[in-house]
């Protein structure tokens, strides 16, 4: 018996969504937080076991399926970036049309992060600064925020963010962030998010020296990083970086890298750049869906650091 195959275009969209959606339904997330292999122990010791989807998580994702059955919204978005892709960036367009939300953790795996990788409890004064590089829609800041006023109790949290897309930084002044142009116009800052960035910008090197000054003695980075490592700088017209990030440990033999790899390829690179990896794990980054399917997910490093003593 031959497969049944709708015969209009949009009738063919929306049969392919529901076999994609059906294949979202049977696949194993426990995946997403688990390691292969153990990496070398001086690390191994460091990771943050997560496991599977908490109940934010699982929430977050019946949200985003729910407006992927919004047919006629995404028609819509279809129709709105044929136009606007002539003279927007993807990340403007999303901005504009606020679409493509994505989720890293839960502020409770957020929490468990930051209290694994000795984010004080305590500070000498009674403003905690964050600042979030890159921080698009400001959701994710918004969820490591809920997790430090939790960890921190009475003190003031003072929200600071850089963000390359206009339509960003609206969105994130209309959340009340104080939008910067420079990381350097900023000193002694306790928490330090660079969530997915170093493989979307042009100098990644130059991005963690900046961190590196910026962040206060004591304090904590969360870096971000999509394994398997691929570059693409959007606002060049190479989309090259000017150096890359990482090696592939295995060019000439024909396989590319595991997750253990690349994640120790990634640790060792941020102690040589004057951090100390003081905890980790691995999750999946989330991306809202659209006609195709209900939602789309990478794999995530997320690393919690500090400053090696001078």
């Amino acid at each position: 018996m031959d497969l049944y195959r709708p015969r209009g275009t949009l009738a063919r969209v929306i049969h392919a969504k529901f076999h994609n959606d059906n294949f979202l339904e049977n696949i194993d997330t426990q995946q997403w937080y688990t390691l292969n292999c153990e990496l070398p122990q001086k690390f191994q010791s460091k990771f943050v076991a997560l496991k599977q989807p908490d109940p934010t998580t699982i929430r977050w994702l019946e949200r985003t399926k729910m407006l992927s059955s919004n047919i006629w919204m995404h028609l819509w978005h279809a129709l709105a970036r044929s136009v606007l892709q002539f003279f927007m960036t993807q990340t403007d367009i999303n901005g504009l049309l606020k679409r493509g939300s994505m989720f890293i953790l839960s502020e409770e795996q957020f929490y468990k992060l930051l209290e694994a990788g000795g984010f004080p409890t305590r500070f000498p004064t009674e403003t905690i600064t964050l600042l979030d590089i890159g921080a698009g829609d400001g959701e994710v800041s918004l969820r490591v925020a809920n997790s430090v006023s939790e960890l921190s109790g009475n003190a003031v949290l003072q929200v600071f963010a850089t963000e390359a897309s206009w339509t960003m930084r609206e969105r994130l002044k209309k959340l009340n962030f104080n939008v910067v142009t420079e990381i350097r116009e900023l000193k002694n800052v306790e928490l330090i998010l660079c969530l997915n960035v170093l493989d979307r910008c042009y100098d990644p090197f130059a991005l963690l020296e900046d961190i590196h000054t910026a962040l206060a003695p004591g304090g904590r980075a969360v870096v971000a990083l999509v394994l398997p490592y691929m570059h693409y700088v959007e606002t060049n017209t190479s989309h090259l970086p000017l150096r890359p990030l990482l090696d592939n440990p295995n060019k000439g033999n024909g396989r590319g890298p595991t997750f253990e790899e690349e994640a120790t390829l990634f640790l060792e690179l941020l102690e040589n750049s004057g951090f100390c990896v003081e905890s980790w794990t691995k999750a999946p980054y989330l991306c809202e869906g659209d006609l195709r399917q209900s939602f789309y997910w990478l794999i995530d490093l997320i690393v919690v650091l500090s400053k090696k003593p001078t």
